[in-house]
Parts: structure tokens; C-alpha cells; sequence
């Protein structure tokens, strides 16, 4: 039978530029994740109205399967011709005109989050990629020293 084109170094080196960008890739995740509850923890809070309610578009969901959800645009002082808010909230509960609290990205006006912490990412899922990283390494060398 002939060596599988994986065996030895080749597949040494395959799997670890797997491992690399799948570790850059972790990297990144944690990143957006960690900005966003970062600035959900200390940013800016006051309130806003609500200029707008949109239902959610089908390529925004994450699922054809999830509940219908919508989208808010609300006006804050700094940005007084609305801005949507990068949360979906589900459908019915907010109407234009009412006035909600919001957080807001310090120094950045067009950024305006829902002060509502049950919309948000839980800690250990902002730290999940983290772990993920940290546990890379050490699978890969489990892995490839049982090789063979």
C-alpha cells in the first residue's frame, strides 16, 4: 500500500498552518467580542428616542428558523437624525416615539447600543475564543506526538 500523501512532514506542516489560522482567526473573534462588551460595560449611558422600527431583514438573521425581530434607530443629542442600534430586539417592543436607555461608545456618537444587558453576549461568551486559543496549542501537541 502507498504512504498516505499526509504522512511525515507534509502533514506535520498542514496541520500546523491549520492550527495558525485557525488560532488568528480566534484572535480576531475575541477581539470584536471583547470591544463590544467592553463598551456595553463603560461606555456612556443615557437615553434616547426611538425614531424608527424596522423588521429585521432575512439576511440579518441567523437563522431562517428564529423568532421575527426588529430593528431600532434611535436619536441621541450627538445624532439627532437617528442611528440604528447593532442589536436585534424582539418584534413589538419598542414603538417611535419612546424614549429608552442607551449606551453609547465613548467618542464615537454613531455607535448607540440598548442599555439591555439580556441582549448581550454572557461573559463566557466573550471569553470563549480566549480559552479556545490557549487550548489550541496544547491539543495540536497531544495530537502530533501520538502521530504515527
Amino acid at each position: 500500500m502507498p504512504p498516505s500523501p499526509l504522512a511525515g512532514q507534509a502533514g506535520t506542516v498542514l496541520v500546523l498552518v491549520v492550527v495558525v489560522v485557525s488560532c488568528g482567526v480566534l484572535v480576531g473573534t475575541f477581539a470584536a467580542f471583547y470591544r463590544r462588551y467592553r463598551m456595553f460595560t463603560r461606555g456612556l449611558r443615557g437615553t434616547a428616542m426611538v425614531v424608527d422600527v424596522r423588521p429585521t431583514g432575512v439576511w440579518q438573521q441567523r437563522s431562517v428558523t428564529e423568532a421575527p425581530t426588529d430593528t431600532v434607530v434611535v436619536a441621541t443629542a450627538a445624532m439627532p437624525r437617528g442611528v440604528p442600534v447593532n442589536q436585534k430586539v424582539p418584534h413589538g417592543q419598542y414603538q417611535p416615539g419612546q424614549v429608552v436607555p442607551v449606551v453609547q461608545a465613548p467618542g464615537r456618537p454613531d455607535v448607540v447600543l440598548l442599555d439591555r444587558p439580556d441582549l448581550e453576549r454572557p461573559v463566557w461568551a466573550v471569553y470563549l475564543p480566549l480559552v479556545l486559543l490557549v487550548a489550541a496549542p496544547v491539543i495540536t501537541f497531544l495530537g502530533l506526538s501520538h502521530r504515527g
